[in-house]
């Protein structure tokens, strides 16, 4: 009678542990590599509520450039002028942002630039949820979106004096020549103030 081969009946436990242990990773990872932080962070609850009734919603099967300018232009103040504007999402996720999204609600943000302020945009399935409007002086620090790959835009960073504190991620639309064209003006003019908002105590921002 020939030994039994126990290393055969062991390799399917110690493939399903190995999977197991990779998934849990992926899981944790946005939250063991979240960037420092002394506030509140990425926290919405707080923005203005958008009542859905009247809303324009977004057009399906088309480029959405178009309708992002709509929704911008309805919060901006007279004689502001747009800078730029990239649809986006939070970086790292927040836990509700886990699971099955569909719509705008995939990539929930819009961010806009004007030389006064930042405008924000939380999106539900095909309108606004949430707005916020922040002024620059309301800006603590501010960590541009650095240029990336094909034209697309790092993540951007910033901190109120209220304390909250936001990283934000851009969508990189390759397929949208005007969508591209506006994020890449949105992370320019954003580079082009970021020095004023620069100061020794966020040095050891710099470099997350």
């Amino acid at each position: 009678m020939e030994p039994m081969d126990s290393s055969s009946d062991l390799f399917p436990l110690v493939v399903g542990f190995v999977a197991l242990a990779v998934r849990a990773v992926m899981f944790a990872w946005p939250w063991i590599t979240a960037p420092r932080t002394t506030g509140p962070f990425n926290v919405t609850k707080h923005w203005s509520p958008v009542p859905e009734e009247g809303q324009e919603r977004a057009p399906t099967g088309t480029p959405l450039a178009g309708w992002f300018r709509r929704v911008i232009s309805t919060r901006l103040e007279e004689g502001e002028t747009l800078e730029g504007f990239a649809q986006a999402f939070f970086s790292p996720p927040r836990p509700s942002d886990w699971g099955i999204k569909l719509g705008l609600d995939t990539h929930p943000l819009l961010v806009a630039v004007t030389p006064r302020r930042l405008l924000l945009f939380e999106f539900g399935y095909s309108t606004v949820k949430r707005f916020c409007a922040i002024g620059f002086e309301e800006v603590r620090y501010l960590i541009p979106p650095k240029p990336g790959a094909f034209g697309m835009s790092g993540a951007l960073r910033f901190g109120l004096d209220s304390g909250y504190e936001y990283k934000i991620g851009f969508l990189g639309p390759l397929f949208s020549a005007e969508g591209m064209q506006q994020e890449q003006q949105l992370a320019a003019y954003l580079r082009s103030i970021a020095p004023r908002f620069v100061s020794g105590s966020t040095t050891d921002l710099l470099a997350a």
